[in-house]
Formats: C-alpha cells, sequence, structure tokens
C-alpha cells in the first residue's frame, strides 16, 4: 500500500482593502489618510500596525477601530523614514489579519517630495491618531477607541426601559430560589 503525501491549499481572504491614495510618500508631520472597504459584515472593529519589512518591531497605530468608519487620519511625528512601511489591519486579540496594504515611502519633513501633496486628504469627519517614534518592545497604542466607538451598547444604559430591569430581576430571583430549593 503507498501512500501520498497531501498537498494542502492555503486560501486567504482579505475582507478589508485598504487604500493608501495616489502615491505612496507619507510626510513627516503631516496628517495623512488611509481608507479601506469593509466587505464582511461580521467584522465590527480591527487593530491597525504600522510595520516595516527592513527592520523587526511594530508600531502601534490604533485600536478597535470600528471598520464602519471606512478611513482614519493618521499624524506622523519621529517615525523613522524608510521606503518598507506598510499598514496591517488585524485583530490582535486572535492574531487574525485581515488586511495588509500595498508598500509605502515615510519621508522625513525636510525630504519631502513634490508628491507627498497628493495623497489623500484628512477626513475631517474622522479622528486623527498621532503616531511617535520609532518600534520598540514598550511602545503602546497610539488610541484605543473602544466597542462604543463601534457602536455597542452599554449593560446599563438597556437598565432605563423597565422590561430590561424587570427579566434581569425576576431572573436573579429565580436563581436565588433555585439555590434555595436545591439546598432544602
Amino acid at each position: 500500500m503507498k501512500f501520498f503525501p497531501t498537498i494542502a491549499t492555503l486560501s486567504i481572504f482579505l475582507p478589508l482593502s485598504i487604500a493608501m491614495g495616489p502615491c505612496d510618500q507619507w510626510t513627516q508631520g503631516e496628517a495623512h489618510s488611509t481608507n479601506w472597504i469593509h466587505a464582511v459584515d461580521n467584522i465590527d472593529i480591527v487593530d491597525v500596525e504600522l510595520a516595516r519589512m527592513g527592520s523587526s518591531g511594530l508600531l502601534f497605530v490604533s485600536r478597535e477601530v470600528p471598520t464602519k468608519w471606512g478611513s482614519l487620519n493618521i499624524l506622523l511625528n519621529g517615525v523613522p523614514p524608510g521606503d518598507d512601511y506598510y499598514f496591517v489591519f488585524l485583530n490582535v486579540t486572535h492574531g487574525v489579519v485581515y488586511s495588509v496594504s500595498e508598500r509605502f515611502t515615510i519621508l522625513d519633513s525636510s525630504t519631502a517630495s513634490a508628491n507627498s501633496s497628493a495623497v489623500l486628504a484628512p477626513d475631517a469627519s474622522k479622528p486623527t491618531v498621532t503616531v511617535t517614534g520609532s518600534p520598540g518592545p514598550l511602545q503602546t497604542w497610539g488610541t484605543t477607541f473602544g466597542p462604543q466607538a463601534a457602536g455597542a451598547v452599554s449593560l446599563w444604559s438597556g437598565l432605563a426601559d423597565g422590561r430590561t430591569t424587570l427579566t434581569i430581576a425576576s431572573a436573579l430571583l429565580s436563581a436565588a430560589l433555585g439555590g434555595v430549593m436545591l439546598v432544602l
């Protein structure tokens, strides 16, 4: 009996499409907009990281960004210039990568080219996240938006409704009575 090895194939579906704008150069000290198209309904928030291929380390841009926003403004301050940066959109809790941008360049403000003015203008209706410094093990997230930014409702906001309060109270009373009956 012969056994033939099975070749596994891996298909990756990226539910976010990232648009960097008409040029691939960003300049220090200027706010830039990164846009995405949300293609899957069950992904409400993403974490955004800035990675560099030529050196190890990540810059944590923003945590829990609502995907319904479609864009985020990013201001770069003191990020080392280079031509090997890319954005990673992922869920850091589960380690799932949703999408990776095209490679782009970050220029120092003194060496900015004429092309840097062609980037997407910042969207005034979206927040601006500031990314500062170079990658390091003690680096923290630039901004954490949290689930309320994605439209989640806090637990206590539903208690204003009398039916919700009555349901919770009766469930707790039933659990307490069940525990008493179990002991007796």
